[in-house]
């Protein structure tokens, strides 16, 4: 009888345990915090409705949180203010490091509980489809996820495709299932059963964020110089400079945009290699310049070298002005790229269009102006019969 009346104590307290509802918490930092709850049917099957919680102070611009070990083929959910004293829970898809895109096919339902108060905004929330890619079961005893966040002003907008700048803070974790599995509730986080268990607070990975943030922002410096700065003035003065030593000045812009050029690239390459990033579009027309611009200095240096002798272009000296044109276009375009894919404030967009419009507009008049020029002093030069002498200091030609 006493060991019938232990099975049936230990019975009880196991289904009561199972009935409760119970909440998983994982904190990333000391004040941005997660939840979850996996319904006990969810947790049998590996997929169903599961509840989510986001909460962080209005010091951040929006905060997010995904499904997945990278953001590469994640789902996520962000979170920002709406400007009326509530939240915008944003479902999207990441493909990588650029900016999330807007997914509605995600069933994602905001929950009571939802808004800002005491300056702190909370997202509660149904999804329905969170195990649709794959990447977790939630009846798994764990899953990885990952999370980003980016401080700043309020994003104040109640359009959940608001383009969202890039995080500065983000990273992976693991989160145990264990502690998230029980209960039915429609609404767990106001369930009035519900127990909260803590975790031990993850580390962002601020150390390897911050590299990571400083490794892309000079890669974008040192390439927007050498493409809308140095690369097309170095041709311009080639063009239309009407001094001594503008072949010399020309030669050495060109190698400073040249070093400025394979610098950002070497940093490009580990952002994109160990981020595992380079099936984008930007990184892979990046490969596609160092391929072109590697050839550049060689060709450059036998085009003068030829045209000193001869006072006309040869078949390496077209191929030199045309590979070079084509790379400082496509360095341009591909600039624009990669602030589309960093998910760069519109901002800094606005101002990189601006200069890289005024200096390729600039560098294409120099180019029509310049052919014209030398069309017409080789016109005059063989109606004189006279050759085309040009010194090392007066070049007519393009680099």
């Amino acid at each position: 009888m006493r060991y019938q009346a232990t099975i049936t104590l230990l019975a009880s307290l196991s289904l009561g345990a199972l009935a409760q509802t119970q909440i998983g918490q994982t904190c990333v930092s000391s004040d941005v915090c997660y939840k979850l709850n996996i319904p006990e049917a969810t947790a049998q099957s590996g997929s169903g409705d599961i509840y989510l919680s986001l909460s962080a102070p209005t010091t951040y611009t929006w905060v997010g949180l995904g499904i997945g070990s990278s953001m590469t083929n994640s789902d996520m959910f962000i979170m920002y203010t709406d400007g009326n004293g509530n939240v915008t829970l944003s479902p999207r898809y990441s493909s990588g490091e650029s900016q999330p895109q807007y997914d509605g096919d995600l069933d994602v339902e905001l929950l009571s509980g939802s808004g800002v108060a005491n300056s702190v905004m909370t997202a509660n929330f149904r999804c329905g489809k969170c195990a649709r890619s794959g990447s977790t079961s939630f009846s798994s005893s764990s899953g990885q996820w990952v999370h980003g966040r980016k401080s700043g002003a309020a994003l104040d907008s109640t359009d959940v495709k608001a383009r969202i700048s890039q995080h500065d803070a983000a990273d992976s974790f693991t989160w145990s299932y264990s502690n998230a599995v029980g209960g039915s509730s429609t609404n767990p986080f106001m369930a009035t059963d519900t127990v909260v268990s803590g975790t031990t607070p993850v580390s962002s990975g601020s150390d390897d964020t911050s590299m990571r943030s400083n490794i892309i922002l000079v890669h974008g410096i040192f390439a927007s110089l050498a493409f809308i700065v140095f690369f097309p003035i170095g041709a311009i003065i080639i063009r239309l400079g009407k001094f001594n030593n503008n072949v010399m000045i020309h030669v050495s812009t060109q190698i400073f945009s040249w070093l400025l050029f394979i610098a950002a690239s070497g940093l490009g390459l580990y952002y994109g290699i160990t981020g595992d990033e380079m099936n984008e579009a930007h990184p892979i027309i990046g490969i596609v310049l160092i391929a072109m611009m590697f050839i550049q200095p060689i060709a450059g240096w036998l085009h003068h070298r030829k045209f000193l002798r001869t006072g006309q272009r040869s078949a390496i000296s077209y191929g030199h002005i045309w590979t070079g044109r084509t790379a400082i276009i496509l360095g341009m375009i591909n600039g624009g790229l990669g602030l589309e894919l960093a998910g760069t404030e519109t901002r800094y967009v606005i101002a990189y269009s601006v200069v890289a419009g005024v200096i390729g507009l600039a560098y294409l008049v120099a180019i029509v102006y310049g052919e014209i020029a030398r069309s017409r002093r080789t016109s005059v030069a063989g109606s004189q019969h006279e050759k085309i002498h040009p010194s090392p200091e007066r070049s007519p030609v393009s680099a």
